[in-house]
């Protein structure tokens, strides 16, 4: 009987969680900023919850994971220079940590395939970065370390499932292909094709946004469990 509550309470979450991220989405196409600082943070909130109700282990570092990025998304949406640059100084933070407890979580111990994996990666972002010129110099810095840190986690992404394909990894893969998707519509939103971004990227970013929460929190549910034998790959 328990174990049905749990389980009803679960599924509820989970539809509160995709319910408010589509009205975010639509917060996000009209850009009604009064529900965006409302629904905005209930996204990261409802996962906390999510996770602190389904894992075994209930990690601080995954609240404080999300907690980072909850705060970086409300900088974001002012739209300002100020704001934009101490949302990406704590994304920053955010994304450092995220790495942490990746590595962690997946116990890496081979360096070299990720240093390959993560060359790709590194390419793409520091040509868009070379041919900008809307690029404050005040921001060169930590862009230049957030660009790093993503070609690092599309890196590890790559790196452990073509080493292990299992299903743990293949959650992370999807993860890393979100983020660095996500990432590189912020990069072409921002500095590239501002004039349309409003009513084009924004939405699309904050679908990938909502579609990179729910994967990480897959992926941590799934590194906790107990190691077993056998691969898997579904996703179910």
């Amino acid at each position: 009987m328990i174990l049905k509550k749990d389980r009803s309470l679960k599924k509820l979450i989970i539809c509160l969680y995709f319910i408010v991220a589509g009205i975010e989405i639509t917060a996000e196409l009209f850009s009604y900023k009064p529900l965006l600082f409302i629904f905005k943070p209930l996204i990261s909130l409802l996962l906390m919850l999510l996770y602190w109700k389904t894992s075994n282990q209930k990690n601080g570092m995954f609240i404080t994971v999300l907690s980072l990025s909850l705060l970086t998304n409300m900088f974001f949406i002012p739209n300002t220079e100020k704001m934009l640059l101490i949302g990406i100084i704590i994304f920053s933070l955010h994304r450092i940590l995220t790495l942490f407890y990746i590595i962690k979580l997946t116990k890496v111990k081979d360096y070299f395939p990720l240093i390959i994996s993560v060359i790709p990666f590194l390419f793409v972002f520091f040509y868009l970065f070379a041919i900008s010129n809307e690029i404050p110099r005040s921001s060169y810095y930590v862009l230049i370390v957030q660009i790093i840190l993503v070609s690092i986690l599309g890196g590890i992404g790559l790196a452990d499932y073509a080493m292990n394909d299992n299903k743990r990894n293949t959650w992370l893969l999807i993860y890393a292909l979100l983020s660095v998707a996500l990432s590189f519509i912020v990069f072409i939103e921002k500095w590239y094709l501002s004039d349309i971004a409003p009513t084009v990227f924004r939405p699309l970013a904050m679908i990938l946004n909502t579609a990179v929460y729910y994967t990480f929190y897959k992926f941590v549910i799934e590194a906790e469990k107990p190691k077993m034998s056998g691969k898997s790959v579904s996703l179910n």
